[in-house]
């Protein structure tokens, strides 16, 4: 029977709720397909489990500097994970606010080496660690709000 590279939830042949499987567990057959589909199985046998970095849900796909240069997210996720000296178990281990702040730092480091200021992928770092901050807060607020009003709120919320 094969294993499971990833988690994967699945209803077996003769249950009527899914069941979540871990990564390891075996595979029954009438769910090999629908996990194939999805890369929660391997098509080699005995393959170990793809070591994956978690990114972020907030910062852009792709991020262009003064400077002409372009890096994708998946690389600026992979200098944080680089930067932060941490394995990928422990990096994927992460909250998402710690991961984003991570992401964020990155973001500012390398807008700063290309000469940028005050422009919008500077906001948006800010952006993302003025909500972990919110969040590691627990003050209440809205993921639509701009950089200045998140700002507001987190000052507002410390005079308190």
């Amino acid at each position: 029977m094969a294993k499971f590279i990833k988690p994967f939830r699945g209803v077996p042949e003769g249950q009527i709720y899914p069941i979540q499987f871990a990564s390891g567990d075996e595979c029954p057959p009438e769910l090999e397909a629908g996990a194939l589909s999805v890369g929660a199985l391997s098509l080699v046998a005995g393959a170990p489990a793809p070591l994956t970095l978690l990114g972020s849900n907030l910062q852009p796909s792709r991020f262009e500097f003064a400077d002409g240069s372009e890096l994708s997210l998946g690389d600026v996720v992979s200098k944080a994970h680089a930067a932060s000296g941490l394995s990928v178990e422990a990096w994927n281990e992460l909250s998402e606010e710690a991961r984003e702040v991570a992401i964020a730092e990155i973001v500012q480091g390398l807008t700063a080496e290309s000469g940028e200021t005050g422009d919008k992928q500077q906001v948006a770092g800010d952006k993302v660690a003025l909500i972990a901050q919110l969040e590691a807060a627990g003050i209440p607020f809205d993921k639509r709000w701009g950089a200045e009003k998140l700002a507001a709120a987190l000052a507002e919320a410390k005079k308190d």
